[in-house]
């Protein structure tokens, strides 16, 4: 017989932590708002997850992922209903994860979540490639580069996770890397968002004649020139296959500007 219930009676961390003191075997079924999951147990471990009816960014990735994926989404869910379903299950064994360790990684990515909000508070900001790297050398990863490649000044942040198939919480924190590494910028005004920048300048104008009418329009503004390093270097960005590296600055050889190569 099934165990069902809703989140406002038993929070889905207590409905977890009950299965797993009970040593449960089965297939627990959790809905809120548009989210909607499968946790597999064997014995009270977490041992399998799937997803659907949400955005397709958790479908992918290793099952450890997806199961972070589904706790960090339900952590503190007030509305929503769960369904237990007990016996074996065909499906296949991809982790074997206690509850404790499921719930802890959740919470710390809850953290890590709220501190995103502070930095990039809507998805509808629109990153855009900055127009001068700052002197040396930028080291990205491939995910990072993925992000990258895909950042077209149109897209807003929710577009881009549905582009890369990613969820909002990995494509804000591609986006802080990217941002603290320089190679991008949010364009607050293009959001609608006030306030969130009120220090930032207001875009230059200037009055032209269209037709015998008056019209005002942004100013061009020429790009300031790309000034060398102290060592005579370009910025570049680098791709690295292992995770960031700091490097120094190697020396230009023939274009300015920034280039991108795969570190060997």
């Amino acid at each position: 017989m099934p165990l069902q219930g809703t989140f406002d009676v038993l929070d889905f961390s207590a409905v977890l932590e009950l299965l797993a003191e009970r040593g449960m075997t089965g297939r627990l079924h959790v809905r809120s708002r548009s989210f909607a999951a499968n946790l597999f147990l064997a014995d009270g471990m977490i041992v399998g997850a799937d997803q659907s009816e949400h955005q397709a960014a958790a479908v992918t990735g290793d099952v450890a992922q997806r199961v972070q994926e589904i706790c960090f989404e339900l952590l503190g869910a007030d509305r929503g209903s769960f369904e237990f379903h007990p016996g074996r299950s065909n499906a296949p064994v991809g982790v074997n994860m206690t509850v404790k360790e499921a719930m802890d990684e959740a919470r710390q990515r809850l953290e890590e979540w709220q501190e995103l909000q502070e930095l990039i508070p809507s998805l509808d900001l629109q990153p855009r490639l900055v127009t001068e790297l700052d002197p040396g050398q930028v080291t990205l990863d491939r995910e990072q580069w993925r992000v990258l490649t895909v950042v077209d000044g149109r897209r807003n942040l929710r577009s881009i996770g549905r582009a890369l198939n990613l969820s909002d919480f990995e494509v804000c924190r591609a986006m802080r890397e990217l941002l603290a590494a320089k190679v991008i910028e949010l364009d607050v005004r293009a959001a609608g968002i006030a306030g969130l920048n009120d220090s930032e300048p207001s875009p230059a104008t200037e009055h032209i004649t269209i037709n015998g009418k008056r019209a005002t329009r942004l100013r061009t503004e020429a790009q300031p020139e790309a000034h060398d390093d102290a060592q005579g270097g370009h910025a570049t960005i680098v791709i690295s296959p292992n995770g960031a590296q700091r490097r120094e600055a190697a020396p230009s050889r023939a274009a300015a500007g920034a280039t991108a190569t795969p570190d060997e």
